[in-house]
């Protein structure tokens, strides 16, 4: 019910806060030794962000939606580095960029005054 409710942008914001919850999931796995734990949340992960990037509307984001699209495209590779190399580093780096995608839109879907403009550029840009 609350992702029916919700703004595109808390959509969005819900998309961020599930990858960055399964990145947390595969560094506690990691740290575990559990290698399975770790590709099942990587792989969740990596679904979240590939919905995320399939969603960019490439032709009237403009450079916002390519250069998310960017950045979707090296978190993408990050998450594939630390599934393959088993290290933790990748996931952080991954984890921090997707934390300050993740800060942006929560301020942008705090915006009652640019509620109508923000819906327009987020449905632009997604």
């Amino acid at each position: 019910m609350e992702i029916k409710t919700a703004t595109p942008e808390m959509v969005i914001v819900k998309l961020y806060e599930g990858a960055l919850r399964f990145l947390r999931q595969a560094k506690t796995c990691q740290g575990e030794g559990n290698v399975s734990g770790r590709a099942t949340a990587i792989a969740k992960a990596l679904a979240i962000v590939g919905e995320l990037q399939q969603s960019l509307n490439l032709e009237e984001g403009g450079d916002i939606a390519r250069n998310l699209d960017a950045l979707y495209f090296y978190v993408t590779d990050r998450l594939l580095e630390a599934n393959v190399s088993g290290t933790v580093q990748p996931l952080d780096e991954a984890s921090g960029i997707l934390s300050t995608l993740n800060e942006a839109w929560v301020e942008i879907s705090k915006r009652p005054a640019a509620g109508a403009a923000a819906s327009d550029r987020a449905e632009a840009t997604v």
